[in-house]
């Protein structure tokens, strides 16, 4: 059995990890089983516009669970200067799809990188 190779670089928001922590340990398991799918482009989540007031264009979904009571959205964004990657998958929150939660995150997150003058498409 060969080991898949890794074909797109990691990044996250400083407080997406720490989203990732906060979820119910099955939850955990499965967004890092995807988050493994997507640096190794097995999986592409479904492509995000319009979230309640937010838009979130340019960032994709993931469902972690049966239910789809949770999410992981992140960017495809481009490789960073030097890198041995084509590009790299940016988590920008994991959490509940109730009440837009995780997308309002995502937005918030969105605007704060974007005023910091940090890419975000």
């Amino acid at each position: 059995m060969t080991a898949t190779a890794v074909l797109l670089g990691f990044d996250a928001h400083p407080a997406a990890l720490a989203d990732r922590d906060r979820l119910p340990p099955a939850v955990q398991e499965a967004a890092v089983i995807h988050l493994r799918s997507l640096v190794r482009a097995q999986q592409r989540g479904a492509a995000l516009d319009r979230r309640g007031l937010w838009d979130l264009t340019g960032c994709r979904k993931l469902c972690l669970d049966a239910d789809k009571r949770w999410r992981l959205v992140y960017q495809e964004r481009p490789a960073r200067p030097l890198s041995p990657h084509p590009g790299e998958i940016y988590l920008l929150a994991a959490g509940a799809r109730s009440g837009h939660e995780v997308y309002n995150t995502t937005a918030r997150r969105l605007q704060l990188l974007t005023a910091a003058g940090r890419f975000s498409s």
